[in-house]
């Protein structure tokens, strides 16, 4: 038998509202708590399982007029409740500083149907009701600092080092310095050529092969400038310089693309054009040497990139008969990083225009390739022997591709 017992005496060695159990055993005690304890539960397992009455469904949506025309409202817009429509309509007018005319009394009813008929007084209304001709430019000002700061972090993330504006700074002397000054540079066209395609034209042949043995003394100019490229042996630096002399030429003639003439322009200001190049000696390369041009065109080089362009395809490490292959890779790594630092922070927001650069220097070692194979026909054609540099630079193109 239990007794709770409770001992209600207020003495000073009592404890008030004691509670003791007194009964035949502790076992007892145990038994009559876990019988407790599991009716509880029990009944708490009955009532959690009993299916719970359905939420109520949320109350419908509530849309407030647009305070111009009616229509159902967005949100607040400039300081009211508009509609998209005529939150669109108000930027609008106020970016581009919109002046409008009504045809009648500049009373016009504006609701849903008849908002697009009188832009003056809808316009009218959007002022009327309180939207804010401030907001708009606040919020325009507040899009365009974030998109400045957002362009200046991800420019900042570039690896823009001391060493890379050296690179930078020694290929742009080095590119400028072995060309003309093109915008002072007097242009002119070779007269009494043929207007259609054919076999090679023997003076056409003079002018450029003349032109070619100028711009192939200005590469080599070039290259002894561009970083640690003297480092290599004599041997090492001939054969760079002959597997990328052609490369190198057709960037530089590139960036001198006329579309609206269809022409180019060489170092003494002769201008070629399509089918002058093609009879002058280019043959069936001069279709390639266009499409190459005006693609990069398209990728708006400056010269300093052109530069680091031209370096880069004079440093590197898999060409034919090269030695120091390891350090024609070490050389050219710091002059792609540049060219990647560089054309990034010029044009940040196209974050493809680098691959897609560097894409071009595939379709250069195309072009070489398929100059290789014209130097054995252009041979035939010929009734004189080839100036002496041109080839020597053809003829290490066509060891490479046999």
């Amino acid at each position: 038998m239990v007794r709770l017992v409770y001992s209600g005496s207020k003495g000073p060695d009592s404890k008030v509202g004691e509670l003791t159990v007194k009964g035949d055993s502790w076992d007892d005690q145990r038994s009559s708590n876990h019988q407790s304890d599991r009716c509880i539960t029990d009944q708490s397992s009955s009532e959690e399982m009993e299916p719970s009455p359905p939420s109520p469904p949320p109350p419908p949506r509530v849309y407030k007029p647009c305070f111009v025309c009616s229509d159902k409202s967005s949100g607040y817009h400039y300081g009211v409740a508009s509609c998209e429509g005529c939150k669109g309509f108000f930027r609008r007018s106020i970016q581009k500083n919109m002046q409008y005319v009504c045809h009648r009394d500049k009373n016009c009813v504006i609701n849903k149907v008849t908002r697009n008929r009188c832009q003056f007084c809808r316009l009218k209304k959007c002022f009327d009701v309180g939207m804010s001709k401030e907001s708009v430019r606040n919020d325009r000002n507040k899009k365009r600092k974030d998109k400045t700061q957002s362009l200046e972090k991800h420019t900042l993330s570039y690896n823009w080092t001391p060493e890379i504006q050296t690179i930078i700074t020694t290929v742009r002397e080095a590119h400028m310095a072995t060309l003309p000054d093109m915008g002072k540079l007097p242009k002119y066209k070779v007269k009494n050529a043929a207007e259609q395609r054919g076999p090679t034209d023997i003076e056409l042949w003079q002018h450029f092969s003349d032109l070619c043995t100028e711009t192939i003394i200005k590469i080599v100019q070039f290259a002894k400038k561009v970083p640690g490229f003297t480092t290599f042996g004599t041997a090492d630096q001939i054969t760079l310089l002959k597997a990328a002399c052609l490369d190198i030429l057709i960037l530089r003639l590139a960036t001198r693309l006329d579309k609206e003439s269809d022409t180019v322009t060489f170092i003494n200001g002769m201008m070629l054009s399509r089918t002058q190049m093609h009879n002058a000696g280019f043959g069936p390369l001069t279709d390639g040497v266009f499409t190459f041009a005006e693609g990069m065109q398209k990728l708006l080089f400056d010269e300093t990139e052109i530069g680091l362009m031209c370096s880069i395809c004079l440093v590197c490490g898999d060409r034919q008969g090269l030695e120091d292959i390891q350090r024609a890779e070490n050389l050219q790594e710091p002059l792609l990083e540049a060219l990647k630092a560089y054309s990034r922070r010029r044009i940040p927001d196209d974050p493809q225009r680098f691959p897609k650069m560097i894409m071009k220097i595939t379709d250069l070692r195309s072009i070489s390739s398929k100059g290789a194979e014209r130097v054995i026909t252009l041979k035939m054609e010929l009734s004189s022997p080839m100036p002496p540099l041109i080839a020597e630079i053809w003829e290490k193109q066509n060891e490479a591709l046999s």
